[in-house]
C-alpha cells in the first residue's frame, strides 16, 4: 500500500469517526439525556426511580434538581424546564396561558399521596372529622398553632388551596425543614405539624420509625362522614377509594412534544416496576401492581414469587 493510499485510508476513518453520535446524543424512549426538575419532597421516591431507570437503560441520563412548587411551576410556564414531578395538576390559568402558546403539556398520573396530620404524643385528641380540621387550619381563634415546612412548599400551597387563603393565618408556623417540624412537634403538647405523607411513608424506614415512634398520626373522618368509615389514618389502604380525605395526586407533566426519554421514563415509573417502587415506598400506586417485590435497598432488588 502506497503512501497516497494510506492517507485516503485515513481520511475515511476520521470521516466515519466524526459522524459516529455518542449514545446519550440519540434521542429516544430509552435513549438521550434530559432536564428535569422535582418537588423537593419526593426527592427520595424519584430518586429511586431515576437509579433504577438508568439500570436498566444505560444510554438515558436523567438530570433532576429538586426544588419547592412555586419555583418549579414557575420555571416551567417560562419554559426554562420542560418535564416536572409534582404534587398536582395544572390550575385551569396555567393550562390556558399554555394552549395559548400552542403548547399542550401531557400529564401522567403515577401515585396518590396525602397530607398528614401529626401531634406530641401527650396529646390526647387524635381523631377530628374533617369539618373540624378545616375550621382550625383556618381558624386564628382555634387555640391550635400549625407547623408546616417551608412557605412555597408543595404541602403549603395546598393548605392555602383548602382553605381559601392567600397567606398562611398567623397561627402558622413555617419552619426551614420537615425536620424542623418534626422536632418542634415532640417538644410542643398544642401544635399539630402538616406534612407529606410522603415523607414517612415508607414502614422500613429508620426515618418513619423514628418519626411515628414520637409523635401520633392523627385520624381523620371523610366529610359529612364519621360513622361508615369512622376516623382513618393516611395508610397505604385508607388512601384508595379516598377513605382518608386529604389525599393528593402525584404527577408527572411533559412538555418536551417529543418522543424522548421524558417519554420513555414516565412509562417506566407508570408500568410494573416503576408502580412496584410507589408501593414499597407505602403511597397508593395509580397503577394495579401485586405487592411481590422486596427491596433490601435500591442497589438490590428481589422479586418474590
Amino acid at each position: 500500500m502506497n503512501r497516497y493510499s494510506r492517507h485516503i485510508i485515513l481520511l475515511l476513518l476520521l470521516a466515519t469517526l466524526g459522524c459516529v453520535k455518542k449514545a446519550e446524543d440519540i434521542e429516544g424512549p430509552t435513549m438521550g439525556a434530559l432536564d428535569i426538575m422535582a418537588d423537593e419532597s419526593l426527592k427520595d421516591i424519584v430518586g429511586q426511580e431515576e437509579e433504577i431507570f438508568e439500570r436498566f437503560y444505560p444510554y438515558a441520563r436523567l438530570n433532576i434538581s429538586y426544588t419547592n412548587e412555586h419555583d418549579m411551576f414557575r420555571k416551567f410556564l417560562a419554559d426554562s424546564v420542560d418535564f416536572i414531578i409534582t404534587t398536582r395538576a395544572l390550575t385551569t390559568e396555567e393550562g390556558d396561558f399554555l394552549a395559548k402558546r400552542q403548547n399542550v403539556p401531557r400529564l401522567f398520573p403515577f401515585a396518590t399521596s396525602a397530607i398528614a396530620f401529626i401531634t406530641n404524643k401527650q396529646t390526647t385528641d387524635t381523631t377530628y372529622t374533617y369539618e373540624k380540621m378545616i375550621s382550625m387550619l383556618g381558624d386564628e381563634t382555634s387555640g391550635v398553632n400549625f407547623v408546616i415546612e417551608n412557605v412555597k412548599s408543595g404541602i403549603t400551597q395546598e393548605v392555602l388551596r383548602l382553605i381559601n387563603k392567600a397567606v398562611l393565618p398567623g397561627h402558622f408556623y413555617a419552619l426551614a425543614s420537615k425536620a424542623e417540624v418534626l422536632d418542634y412537634v415532640k417538644k410542643n403538647d398544642l401544635a399539630i405539624g402538616i406534612v407529606d405523607y410522603v415523607d414517612i411513608g415508607d414502614s422500613d424506614s429508620p426515618f418513619t420509625q423514628e418519626v411515628l415512634a414520637h409523635v401520633h398520626l392523627l385520624g381523620i373522618s371523610r366529610p359529612q362522614d364519621s360513622i361508615q368509615v369512622g376516623f382513618v389514618q393516611p395508610f397505604q389502604y385508607n388512601l384508595q377509594d379516598w377513605k382518608y380525605p386529604f389525599t393528593r395526586e402525584l404527577y408527572m407533566i411533559n412538555n418536551t412534544g417529543k418522543s424522548d426519554v421524558g417519554i420513555g421514563f414516565a412509562s417506566f415509573v407508570c408500568g410494573e416496576i416503576g408502580q412496584k417502587i410507589i408501593l414499597k415506598a407505602g403511597l397508593l400506586p395509580r397503577y394495579q401492581t401485586e405487592r411481590n417485590l422486596e427491596f433490601n435497598n435500591t442497589a438490590d432488588i428481589k422479586v418474590v414469587k
